[in-house]
């Protein structure tokens, strides 16, 4: 099992540094739109001086005759800027004189325009006499670099120092719920060991002592069910014996009687037959067999009232040498109705021996007695398979016959207590039940399948169990899926 992930420290400290971290981009990106646009303002203003600057040099030049010839010396007195990528000089008549870097785009630099004037002085008056322009074109990227790549490296190490303090100050706000939960944590151990009984837990959280104070409180409660609990199992446990007791006085009373109706009955058809008329025989008959029927309804009923008490300790049970055993016991059937029992490799399940035995019997004594077919034909087998809800391993068995089958309506129906679904001289009603009762007993499910007129299924489960060396019984667990995740946390 992988460890713990997270705990509370390392969540406040996450937290408060991510919240920093971004606190301080969102503030260094507002700071870097504002130093960007005071750059661009930077930048026309140089541009705009260094063109004024070439226009008034301009001015001087272009009077003369041959100004053409002096334009060279014009912008290197003139550009005095080194961020000056472009200029050119224009007279009045729009012809070009010259130009720095005529063939650059200058879609990509700042170019700002200026006019060549020349002021002419009329007696008091002066005039300007506008010469033509120049056109002087800057990289603001340039300028632009060196103040965006200082602030940024400014605004960054005024951000690590804070998301520092910030992971700093969180550990340190984060000490004491961490000593509280780890407080509450000891609690709740102690708690589930038994150690405490309504202990509660001063903090200086008051989450969690409100938290310590519902655990105690539902402690106390659970204290109090358990004791309503102990006390309503020492009551079940007497009736129970009570009523133990009570059925064994019954039944044996009730057999009493039973065994005289039956022996005297008997007496009546051996003696006196000849004596009796064929309807009167026939009620000596009625009376004789009810009297047996109702001896194994007895008899049934105790061994289905006792059960769940007589349970005895699980072995493991080889079901091949149990299923020779109740061949035998059923041998007499089996000869009587020409019918084959085939059984197939079983595995050894941990069960009660006694009790599984009779889960068997019963089922293929009902294949035997419900079937109309001139050859019947039993089947036992197992296949192991994952159980649909848990996942964990178990041994699905089936008893399968040709008989009659029966009727999807009364699936449900013949697993309660006295229900038949014909009447004979045989059949209690109990055998199903108890082989239910077995099942689920075992922790297995039991439901039929069948097709009227054609056979009938039952299945069965048992899950699939081992026995260590000191006599304990152990279910098997479902295999984890691979890759499955796995989620911890810590305090």
């Amino acid at each position: 099992m992988a460890g713990p992930k997270y705990n509370v420290r390392t969540q406040y400290a996450a937290w408060v540094g991510t919240v920093t971290l971004l606190t301080v981009l969102v503030l260094t990106g507002v700071h870097l739109v504002a130093v960007i646009s005071a750059q661009q303002t930077v930048a026309q203003d140089r541009a705009r001086l260094a063109a004024r600057t070439l226009a008034k040099v301009c001015a001087a030049e272009l009077r003369k005759p041959d100004a053409t010839n002096h334009l060279d010396r014009v912008f290197a007195t003139g550009l005095v800027d080194d961020q000056v990528f472009y200029a050119r000089v224009i007279n009045a008549a729009g012809q070009e004189l010259g130009a720095v870097n005529p063939n650059l785009n200058t879609s990509d630099l700042l170019v700002v325009s200026e006019e060549i004037v020349e002021l002419v002085r009329r007696g008091s008056v002066v005039e300007t006499n506008q010469l033509g322009r120049v056109e002087v074109g800057l990289s603001p990227v340039e300028i632009q670099r060196v103040g965006v790549g200082r602030t940024v490296a400014r605004d960054l190490t005024v951000g690590a120092v804070m998301v520092a303090v910030g992971v700093a100050l969180s550990l340190l706000a984060s000490t004491p719920v961490q000593r509280a939960l780890r407080e509450l944590l000891a609690l709740v151990k102690r708690v589930a060991a038994g150690e405490t009984r309504g202990e509660r837990l001063a903090s200086d959280l008051a989450e969690v002592e409100e938290l310590s104070q519902v655990l105690a409180e539902v402690v106390a409660r659970v204290e109090e069910a358990q004791r309503e609990l102990q006390r309503a199992q020492t009551e079940v446990q007497a009736a129970q014996k009570e009523m133990d007791e009570y059925t064994y006085v019954i039944s044996h009373d009730l057999k009493e009687p039973l065994r005289g109706i039956e022996a005297f009955s008997g007496f009546l058809v051996e003696r006196y037959r000849d004596k009796l008329d064929d309807q009167g025989r026939h009620w000596v008959d009625v009376i004789r067999n009810s009297a047996v029927r109702m001896k194994r309804l007895i008899d049934d009923l105790l061994r289905f009232s006792r059960l769940s008490q007589q349970k005895k300790p699980m072995e493991l049970v080889g079901l091949n040498t149990m299923l020779m055993h109740v061949r035998v016991n059923l041998q007499y059937r089996l000869d009587e109705k020409k019918a084959e029992l085939r059984v197939e490799k079983l595995p050894m399940v941990v069960c009660e021996p006694t009790a599984m035995a009779e889960v068997f019997h019963n089922l293929i004594s009902n294949g035997l007695k419900y079937n109309d077919k001139p050859h019947p034909i039993i089947e036992v087998g197992c296949v192991e398979k994952p159980n649909p809800h848990t996942g964990a391993p178990e041994y699905e068995f089936y008893v399968r016959d040709n008989g009659r089958g029966i009727k999807p309506e009364h699936f449900d129906k013949i697993f309660q207590l006295f229900q038949r679904l014909q009447k004979d001289d045989e059949g209690t009603g109990i055998g199903l039940t108890i082989v239910k009762r077995v099942v689920e007993w075992h922790g297995g499910r039991i439901w039929v399948e069948s097709e009227y007129g054609k056979g009938t299924t039952f299945y069965f489960t048992l899950p699939k169990r081992e026995v260590t060396k000191d006599g304990t019984v152990v279910e098997l667990a479902a295999a984890p899926l691979k890759g499955a995740p796995e989620i911890a946390a810590s305090i």
